[in-house]
């Protein structure tokens, strides 16, 4: 049976946000209209506890009003969006995170193994480390659940191995409205007729109904490789910047953008980085790139699985992986264990990947426990996010748009003294090898990922937090969304020229839009939500910038099939075609 929390129990607050403490639900909801948190436990706790709050007669009044969450880690307010400036507040939340089992089912003589969406990412990879040998290459913030991250694509440092998680999602088991004003539970159907496994595939969660459990065919999940190698290399600011006058040397800081491309698209897909270009407030600070490579006999990639076979690597070839991609950057960066850093205490910022490392050295572990010492989430406070695909290489008034954000010089985008510039990143991660080759460009069959011709993934961060004694909180979270949005937006500007939306990764030989589970309402939200402060919002179809045009088209069928009255409704639900 369900657990109902209403705004009265002590451990209500907690209950009432997620990871970003921007959001929370508003302080008028009340037990007398049974709004709060409801904790459920399987599908036929979600069942009652729609019944309990959901009749026919109210059926269509609390469309957007009902929300669903996993791990709490959606980075805008898809889930705990409060009323001003939103008629479809939310009102009650229908929270799955002690769905946590993963088991085995058999079906047809066909044996899944099943992860339930309050299934964090560590307990995902630990238990099928231990249990089968096998991995998932999804991501490694250690508490995101996989409720919203599966269904979104699932993507980590796995990933140019193996490809997406959902490259390996048979289907998936959902609550879904049954067209009477009521709810029932749509069965893992492995035809999928009404096209629930592909929309889950990648379409991300929420827009249907709500996933109660995930399928992955036992035989066909991918080994986990035995060891993994990582090193942090330092890139530091003041080889950027002109000695005479303190400016960005431009020409530079585009060579290296356009090596670390390079390096990036022809590095092993056993290896993986994370280019973390952090704000500079001083010459003297330090940009990293993290970088992982798997190795052992079960390192490589048998192509029964999808995609192309890749060779198991050793150690020794492991390294040279490294070394290979050092010698690539060597204008701007040491071969390991050389430079002025070595063993120098770092921390790395933002997600995925934070905490504690030293730079210049080279870990050695069992990947399994690599990926625990890889696994922070960071800590709660306030943040915004961005993203795009990146196919093709940075030009040069890309790089220096780029330079001129992280360096402050923006000339008619200062950033405001709200802004916490030492949490402020550009993390450009690598992409592509397996991942373009686990489905098709544009227009793909089994997943509704679309971005399968890039080579880098970007990721723009800031961070702040709001104390006791912060004047005007809601001032200073616009005046810092504002300027984010509009650095992001002259990057995209420089590299596109002046055509309409440029501001944006518009999909063409240099871009593939943005990734779903990076939402960002500057792109568009469906009518009745708010939109992020500030101007240049994007003026198309905010589901084809995630999706591609082909792929949102057949969402949107999905969307009206499903789900015709919209019941299960955010900000950037997948819209019905007249919204």
């Amino acid at each position: 049976m369900y657990t109902y929390i209403d705004p009265s129990k002590n451990n209500y607050p907690g209950l009432d946000r997620g990871f970003n403490q921007r959001y929370k639900l508003d302080g008028d909801l009340t037990e007398a209209d049974k709004e709060g948190v409801y904790l459920v436990y399987n599908a036929s706790d979600i069942l009652s506890a729609l019944n309990e709050i959901v009749t026919p007669q109210t059926f269509d009044s609390l469309s957007g009003k009902i929300r669903m969450i996993s791990g709490g880690h959606c980075y805008e307010d898809f889930t705990f969006q409060g009323q001003a400036g939103n008629p479809n507040g939310t009102r009650y939340v229908i929270d799955v995170s002690n769905m946590r089992g993963i088991y085995e089912e058999t079906i047809d003589t066909t044996t899944y193994v099943v992860v339930e969406p309050g299934a964090s990412n560590w307990l995902i990879q630990q238990t099928l480390h231990s249990t089968y040998g096998a991995a998932l290459p999804g991501g490694s913030c250690y508490s995101v659940c996989a409720g919203g991250h599966i269904a979104g694509g699932g993507y980590g440092l796995l990933s140019r191995l193996h490809g997406l998680t959902v490259d390996y999602l048979a289907g998936v088991e959902m609550v879904i409205p049954d067209g009477a004003g009521g709810f029932t539970l749509r069965t893992f159907d492995p035809a999928d007729n009404d096209l629930l496994n592909w929309a889950s595939r990648g379409g991300g969660a929420g827009h249907f109904g709500i996933i109660t459990k995930y399928y992955f065919e036992k035989t066909k999940l991918p080994l986990a490789p035995e060891n993994a190698l990582f090193i942090t290399l330092p890139v530091p600011w003041s080889q950027f910047i002109n000695v005479d006058d303190g400016s960005v040397d431009n020409d530079n800081f585009n060579n290296f953008m356009q090596a670390y491309f390079v390096a990036c698209e022809g590095m092993e897909p056993q290896g993986f980085t994370l280019g973390k270009f952090t704000y500079m407030a001083s010459a003297d600070d330090v940009m990293s790139i993290a970088m992982q490579v798997v190795y052992g006999p079960s390192s490589g990639h048998d192509a029964s699985l999808g995609g192309n076979t890749i060779a198991s690597i050793t150690k020794a070839e492991a390294l040279d992986i490294i070394n290979t991609f050092t010698d690539a950057l060597s204008s701007w960066v040491s071969a390991p264990g050389t430079s002025g850093y070595h063993k120098q205490p770092f921390q790395l910022l933002g997600h995925p990947v934070s905490g504690s490392v030293s730079l210049d050295m080279i870990y050695d572990l069992p990947w399994i426990e690599m990926t625990q010492f890889l696994n922070g989430s960071g800590e709660n406070q306030n943040g915004k996010y961005k993203s795009s695909y990146i196919s093709g290489n940075f030009t040069s008034a890309e790089s220096s748009a780029i330079a001129a954000f992280l360096t402050d010089t923006q000339s008619d985008n200062p950033s405001p003294v709200d802004a916490d510039k030492s949490q402020t990143l550009i993390q450009i991660d690598s992409y592509g090898s397996q991942i373009n080759a686990m489905d098709t460009n544009e227009t793909p069959q089994n997943t509704a990922i679309a971005a399968r011709n890039s080579n880098l993934k970007t990721q723009y961060q800031t961070y702040w937090k709001n104390f006791d004694n912060t004047t005007d909180p809601d001032t200073r979270e616009a005046n810092i969304v504002t300027w984010f949005n509009a650095g992001y937006n002259a990057i995209h500007n420089a590299a596109q020229g002046d055509v309409e939306n440029s501001g944006y990764p518009l999909w063409s030989s240099k871009y593939q839009g943005c990734y779903f589970n990076y939402p960002d309402r500057q792109i568009g939200v469906n009518s009745g939500y708010k939109q992020d402060p500030g101007g240049n919002t994007f003026s198309g179809d905010f589901s084809e910038l995630y999706f591609g045009v082909d792929v949102a088209a057949r969402l949107k069928w999905v969307k009206e099939n499903i789900d015709p009255n919209n019941f299960f409704a955010f900000a950037q639900s997948i819209p019905l075609s007249v919204n």
